[in-house]
Formats: C-alpha cells, sequence, structure tokens
C-alpha cells in the first residue's frame, strides 16, 4: 500500500480501497457540527485587541454529521493493536460513545486545553477552554501493545495544553488544531514508523505531525483549497529539514 500520500478526495470514496487490518493509528478531526450563522463582535476598546471572530466554520460542518459509516471502515483497517482517535464536539460525544461502546473498546476522553480561549464577549456563559478527543481501541489493551506507548507518570495525562493556532503555523482552516497535540497523540499511539490515516485531513495537520516523527501517513480531504494547502506545508517541511540536514552535514565536516 502506498502511503505518505494525500487524497484530494472524499472519504467514502478512498476508505473502502484501504486493505483490511492495514493502518496502526486511525487519528481524525471530523465535522463538528457546530456552525451557526453569527458574528461575535469584539468590544475594541474594553479588549484591546481587533479581529472578530466568526461561527460560521463552512457548509460541511452544518450538514448533519453522521460519524457511524467512517468508524465502520476505520474499525475494518486498523491492525488488532491499533487505535482510533477522534477529535470530537460535546454535541456529538453521545452518538461516538454508543458506537464504538458496542463495536470497539472505549478508553478516554482525551481533552486539549487551550491556553488561550476566545473571550466571552457576551459574559453569558464561560469562555469555551477545551475541545475533545475520544480514544478507543480495537481490541482489548494489553501491557504489550506496541501501538501504545506509555511514557513517564507526568506526561501521561489526558490533557494536552497549547494555544490557539496562530502565527506562521496558521492554514486558513477555521477548524485548525495544534501541530503539537497531535505530534503528542501519534507518539502515544503509533509505533515508529506506523501507518496514521486521517480520513478529514484539512491542511493536513495530522498527517504533517506523523510524517514529522518518522511514521508514515494517508490524508483524505475533499476541498480542493485545504488540500492544496496541506500538500504546501508537508513540501515546506521537507525543504526545512533538507536544509538543516545540509547544514549539520556542512558543520561535521569542520
Amino acid at each position: 500500500m502506498e502511503t505518505n500520500k494525500l487524497y484530494n478526495a472524499r472519504w467514502e470514496d478512498i476508505l473502502p480501497t484501504i486493505p483490511d487490518e492495514s493502518v496502526n493509528l486511525f487519528f481524525t478531526d471530523p465535522p463538528y457540527n457546530v456552525s451557526i450563522d453569527c458574528v461575535l463582535y469584539r468590544n475594541y476598546r474594553s479588549s484591546g485587541k481587533s479581529g472578530n471572530v466568526s461561527l460560521d466554520f463552512g457548509e460541511w460542518d452544518k450538514e448533519e454529521f453522521t460519524p457511524e459509516p467512517f468508524l465502520e471502515e476505520a474499525k475494518r483497517i486498523l491492525i488488532p493493536s491499533g487505535s482510533i482517535v477522534v477529535w470530537t464536539s460535546s454535541q456529538l460525544l453521545g452518538k461516538y460513545y454508543d458506537w464504538l461502546y458496542k463495536n470497539m473498546k472505549p478508553k478516554q476522553l482525551l481533552i486539549w486545553e487551550k491556553v488561550n480561549p476566545i473571550p466571552q464577549f457576551k459574559k453569558l456563559g464561560y469562555r469555551q477552554a477545551t475541545e475533545y478527543m475520544y480514544w478507543a481501541t480495537k481490541q482489548k489493551m494489553s501491557k504489550d501493545n506496541p501501538d501504545f506507548i506509555f511514557h513517564s507518570q507526568e506526561e501521561m495525562i489526558n490533557i494536552f495544553r497549547a494555544p490557539i493556532v496562530g502565527g506562521k503555523e496558521r492554514c486558513g482552516h477555521p477548524c485548525q488544531k495544534p501541530l503539537s497535540v497531535c505530534q503528542e497523540i501519534i507518539k502515544r499511539h503509533c509505533r515508529p514508523d506506523g501507518i496514521v490515516l486521517d480520513c478529514f485531513s484539512g491542511v493536513a495537520t495530522i498527517p504533517l505531525a506523523a510524517y514529522s516523527l518518522g511514521r508514515r501517513y494517508l490524508g483524505i480531504e475533499m476541498d480542493t483549497k485545504y488540500h492544496k494547502k496541506g500538500l504546501r506545508r508537508i513540501k515546506d517541511y521537507k525543504i526545512k529539514v533538507e536544509e538543516e540536514t545540509e547544514d549539520f552535514e556542512q558543520i561535521k565536516m569542520f
């Protein structure tokens, strides 16, 4: 099976072509179904910041999302020691739990804690500082599972702290996840040189995280604009690594 590839396609067209029990980690970021036609307008004088916040993430997030079909494919293509880690909203947690409880081995809820959450402009509730990932395994876990790498007790906390993506890392996707958080998940849930598959890859954060850690990847993204940005990110990363390697080799010569 060819790996280290990004498909510009719908997952329904690609996942059925993936061989049974061929993927170590199914790590993906599907629609949350939380988009609304709303813009939060900042009070510039009180906040000292500019830029309003849109809660309309795109048409793809407004259609009712049913996770069961892609979860069936995920279970089929996972190797026996493999895991699924799926980003989701609090609104969809129940759907994922119901299916995973019946068909796989649900393990834990993993949390991204945003160190710089969006302000509560209307002051009518709490600031939303967390996003969720659901982790489940294909089979019952054992201590010798090669696709679960337990780090120190201090590191194995189910909360991952990172800022909302900004600066040079930001690629224009409204739901882009931090590269650092995705790297930490892959370090723990996929052996070196294993295969990570993301069927909602957006701007290829998960494929890039996998590649940067010496894992192989498969990404699927139906939006051509985001697919092109993902290809560019990985290409730029490869160029950077090559340049740094050349500089290191030159230093060794002297």
